[in-house]
């Protein structure tokens, strides 16, 4: 009873839906190179069925991982982007520089 009741919402805003075309979301993750194709396997689709298909990015990183404190993240941190180590004196010549510089 529940699906003629959706399928009488479609038809009611002028949606008209085969009753044979079923929406089916299916999530597979897929791993592609740049310029390369992927070919998707084992998918409940007859051949030469009409789907469509989603690509979404990668996932971003989420900061910290799991037993990462701030300290190891900034050890990283300065590793990859080489940031050379400065004593105390150093940063406050640096800063006191800066601040003569302005006016």
């Amino acid at each position: 009873m529940r699906g003629v009741q959706v399928e009488s919402v479609f038809e009611s805003r002028g949606i008209y839906m085969d009753k044979a075309k079923v929406l089916r979301a299916i999530r597979k993750k897929v791993k592609v190179q740049r310029g390369s194709r992927a070919e998707i396997t084992d998918l409940p689709f007859s051949p030469g069925s009409e789907v469509e298909v989603i690509v979404v990015g990668p996932e971003p990183k989420k900061g910290l991982g799991p037993g990462e404190s701030i300290y190891d993240y900034t050890q990283s941190l300065i590793r990859k982007k080489r940031i050379p180590r400065y004593s105390m004196k150093q940063i406050e010549r640096v800063i006191h520089e800066s601040r003569q510089n302005r006016g």
